[in-house]
């Protein structure tokens, strides 16, 4: 049960910084004009962005399991609950939102154009696949610095209890 918290907490962590650093970029308008909409459908759609997703959170999920092979009887929960949250028909709106007001009609029109080559073609199938590798390179590199983690909570906790109330 530990591990599924543990598991389900880095979710909600990995998210949590995603949105921050949405909010953060400025660059970021708040509304799109329905043509900027439109061309962001186009595009996810031109990207495959379902199978995408879907891929990539299966791939997410599997190496969960793998770091944590007493998460296994509990692998179809979760699958269930990451369908229902993080799944492109549950995110689509957002996304859309994200991408059309993110880029302009023209670069997303540029964007689309780019994933009609054989260049973009090829990007959208390795992608997952490099992102899955990425995410294990990071997940090895903390695995193997944990010690250091630890110690560094130590000593904060140190500093806090330390401390007095403002």
């Amino acid at each position: 049960m530990k591990s599924i918290k543990k598991y389900l907490y880095s979710v909600i962590v990995v998210s949590a910084f995603l949105v921050v650093n949405v909010a953060a970029d400025e660059s970021v308008s708040n509304t799109a004009s329905p043509e900027a909409i439109a061309e962001a459908e186009k595009l996810l759609s031109n990207m495959d962005m379902e199978a995408i997703l879907g891929q990539s959170i299966a791939q997410q999920l599997d190496f969960q399991i793998q770091q944590s092979p007493e998460l296994l009887p509990y692998r179809g929960v979760m699958q269930a609950f990451l369908d229902k949250h993080m799944s492109y028909a549950s995110l689509k709106d957002d996304i859309v939102d994200l991408y059309s007001t993110t880029f302009s009609v023209q670069e997303l029109k540029d964007i689309s154009a780019f994933y009609s080559t054989e260049t973009g073609k090829k990007t959208l199938q390795k992608l997952p696949g490099l992102t899955h590798m990425s995410n294990q390179i990071g997940n090895e590199r903390v695995q193997e610095n944990l010690e250091e983690l630890h110690q560094m909570l130590e000593n904060a906790a140190k500093l806090v209890e330390g401390s007095k109330p403002i």
